[in-house]
């Protein structure tokens, strides 16, 4: 029998678990009211090893981000259906990753926490990197399509992120996101079918 394999199974159920328990923490108590034993305590594990696969508490969030955005940016991806983009789909996608950003786990670690964390900068390039290259591809395949104007493709990317983070960023903000969702994709369609073709 490998052992390899298994060892490797072993090592990621422990990163996974550390970071599910990061993760509840991180949204129930904070990031500042959040301590490595903790953590290491909820896993069932020591901080021991903890620290054998983060260097410390930032790191453990940084991970804990990057997990929740890739999983928002997954919506993005698998919104539009056919091999042959048209314009709905692109308000399916933007509707699916509003849906993302109104769940607690994405609100309380990415859009509250994260900023005070790492700092604006990098919570900024976090989440470029993170929706960037998506939205990049949406535009390029939109283009080439001619669902939309020709269009510098990295400029129109951004703008389009900056758009829909700050949607987001409202709706996490709403007593009533329902209604804040609805007229904030009305807003955005509004916005963006000026580069319709």
């Amino acid at each position: 029998m490998d052992v390899q394999p298994q060892r490797l199974m072993y090592v990621e159920q422990t990163r996974r678990s550390l970071l599910d328990a990061a993760e509840s923490h991180f949204i129930s108590a904070g990031y500042r009211a959040t301590s490595l034993d903790a953590i290491a305590e909820a896993a069932r594990f020591t901080k021991g090893a903890l620290y054998r696969h983060f260097a410390n508490k930032e790191a453990v969030f940084t991970a804990v981000l990057e997990r929740v955005q890739r999983e928002a940016v997954e919506q993005i991806a698998l919104a539009p259906a056919g091999p042959a983009l048209e314009w709905p789909d692109v308000m399916v996608a933007v509707g699916a990753y509003l849906d993302t950003t109104t769940s607690e786990r994405f609100r309380r670690i990415v859009l509250e926490e994260a900023p005070g964390v790492l700092g604006w900068a990098r919570w900024r390039a976090l989440d470029e990197r993170a929706t960037g290259g998506i939205v990049r591809q949406l535009v390029e395949r939109l283009t080439e399509a001619a669902v939309i104007k020709p269009v510098d493709i990295s400029v129109t990317s951004r703008l389009i992120c900056a758009v829909v983070a700050e949607a987001a960023l409202s709706l996490a903000a709403d007593d009533d996101p329902c209604a804040a969702r609805r007229t904030a994709l009305a807003c955005i369609e509004q916005l963006l079918s000026g580069l319709r073709a």
